[in-house]
C-alpha cells in the first residue's frame, strides 16, 4: 500500500483570462449568461485581477508537506486546475493505492466539500484507488483557538472593546439554497458548532450569525442575509461590528470583494464601524492543527 495526502478546495482565477472557465465549471454551463462575465471581472479587477485563494492553497500544501514528510500532498481543485480528475490520474501514475482526502473547506456543503467529495468517488469509481475522508477538522480545539486568537487580535488592533453595549461580533457564512438544507446538507449544523466553540473560547460578548454573497438561483436561501442583519443590529444601537468569516478558511473574492469591499461601502452608507477577522489563510498554526489533524486519523 502507497499512500498520499490529497487536499481538495474550491480554486479560483488567478487571472482575468481564467474567469470564463472558472464560471462555466462552477454553473456547470456551456456559456455564460449575458453580461455576467463582465460583472465577475469587475470584481476581480476591484481585488487586484484574480483570486488568491489557489497560491494560498499551494502554500499549505507546501507547508504541510514540509510539515508530515511522509505521506506525499496533493493538492486538486474542484472549478479550477489542476482538476480533481487531473490529480487522480496523476497519483495512480505515481504507484499511489490509497488516498486520505481532506477538504480544505472548514464545513461540507453540496457545492464545497461534498462536491469534492462525490468527484472523487466518480473518477476512482473504476480504478484501485481507495480513499478515505478526513473530514470534522473545524470541530479541532487548535482550530478554533487560531480563530478566537484572530478575533481578539483584531479587536486589539481596531481598539475594539467586545464587551461595549454598541458592539456585535457577526458571524459570517456563505449562502447556500434552503433547498439544500431540506434535502439533509449538514452546512448550517457544522457552522452553528464551530461557532458554538469558538464563542467559549472568548469574553462574553453579544454574537449573532448571518449569511452572505447569495447566489441568483430561484428559491428561498438561508436567511439572516448580512446587510439586512446589520440594519437591524443598528436598530438596537448596535455601531460597531466585526464581521468574522467563519466558513472560509481562506481569503478570496467573497471576503475580499464581497466584505471588504461592498459590505464596507454599505456600512459607511449607513454610519456603521465595520472590521473582520482573518482567516486561517496558509499561517502556521493552521498549518500545524491539519498535520496533527491527518496524522491522528
Amino acid at each position: 500500500m502507497k499512500e498520499a495526502v490529497l487536499l481538495m478546495a474550491y480554486g479560483g482565477p488567478e487571472n482575468l483570462n481564467e474567469i470564463e472557465p472558472f464560471m462555466l465549471r462552477l454553473l456547470r454551463r456551456d456559456q455564460l449568461p449575458p453580461g455576467l462575465l463582465q460583472r465577475v471581472e469587475k470584481k476581480y479587477l476591484a481585488i487586484g485581477g484574480g483570486s488568491p485563494l489557489p497560491s494560498i492553497c499551494r502554500k499549505i500544501r507546501n507547508k504541510l508537506a514540509e510539515k508530515i514528510d511522509y505521506p506525499p500532498v496533493y493538492l486538486a481543485f474542484r472549478y479550477a486546475e489542476p482538476g480533481i480528475a487531473t490529480v487522480v490520474a496523476e497519483m495512480t501514475a505515481a504507484g499511489i493505492t490509497e488516498v486520505l482526502a481532506l477538504s480544505l473547506s472548514p464545513h461540507s456543503s453540496t457545492i464545497s466539500s461534498a462536491a469534492y467529495y462525490q468527484t472523487l468517488e466518480e473518477v476512482t469509481s473504476d480504478s484501485d484507488l481507495k480513499f478515505k475522508r478526513l473530514e470534522g477538522w473545524f470541530k479541532e480545539d487548535a482550530y478554533n483557538r487560531l480563530l478566537a486568537d484572530r478575533i481578539l487580535r483584531t479587536a486589539q488592533e481596531r481598539s475594539l472593546h467586545l464587551d461595549a453595549a454598541d458592539t456585535q461580533l457577526v458571524f459570517s457564512a456563505h449562502n447556500i439554497p434552503q433547498s439544500y438544507i431540506d434535502k439533509g446538507d449538514t452546512y448550517v449544523d457544522e457552522i452553528k458548532t464551530n461557532v458554538a466553540a469558538v464563542i467559549k473560547l472568548l469574553p462574553a460578548c453579544r454574537t449573532s450569525m448571518a449569511y452572505q454573497s447569495k447566489g441568483n438561483i430561484p428559491g428561498a436561501w438561508l436567511e439572516p442575509e448580512i446587510e439586512e442583519h446589520l440594519l437591524e443590529l443598528k436598530q438596537t444601537g448596535i455601531r460597531n461590528i466585526m464581521v468574522v468569516p467563519v466558513s472560509f478558511s481562506m481569503d478570496h473574492l467573497e471576503t475580499l470583494y464581497d466584505l471588504d469591499l461592498e459590505l464596507q461601502d454599505f456600512c459607511t452608507q449607513h454610519n456603521l464601524n465595520l472590521c473582520r477577522s482573518q482567516p486561517a489563510n496558509a499561517d502556521d498554526d493552521f498549518i500545524s492543527m491539519l498535520a496533527n489533524f491527518i496524522k491522528k486519523r
